[in-house]
């Protein structure tokens, strides 16, 4: 709940986000042993695009709304430690311990070192 005259600012992921990560954790999961746990498996992910969260915003009641997307690529210093901690969380719950780091380095090598993360951005108030 906003209260009348309050302000949203906001900002998560948005069409396009991780792209290339999703691919390769994709392909990585089709084969085996990942297979049996991961192959089909679209995950819970929904990344909105600006004009979709503008009018969803404007149906919900906000005014002044702004929305854009912005590229910006992120190169973690531990690519393991953050694919697992940050990306993979969701695949490694499927998987059993014994096949987990061995797919995030799979997925680590095919997604490469950066990370193509696409933000929403998002202003607006509620009257």
């Amino acid at each position: 709940m906003l209260r009348p005259g309050g302000r949203l600012v906001a900002q998560c992921g948005g069409a396009g986000n991780v792209e290339r990560f999703h691919r390769a954790a994709d392909a990585v999961g089709s084969e085996p042993p990942y297979d049996a746990y991961l192959a089909g498996w679209t995950g819970p992910w929904n990344f909105a695009g600006a004009d979709e969260t503008a009018v969803r915003l404007r149906r919900a009641g906000f005014a002044d709304v702004e929305t854009w997307l912005e590229p910006r690529a992120v190169a973690p210093p531990d690519p393991s430690g953050y694919l697992r901690s940050v990306c993979l969380g969701y695949h490694l719950e499927r998987l059993p311990e014994a096949l987990r780091a061995g797919y995030v380095e799979a997925v680590r090598k095919r997604c490469g070192r950066e990370l193509d993360y696409v933000r929403l951005n998002i202003t607006a108030h509620r009257p």
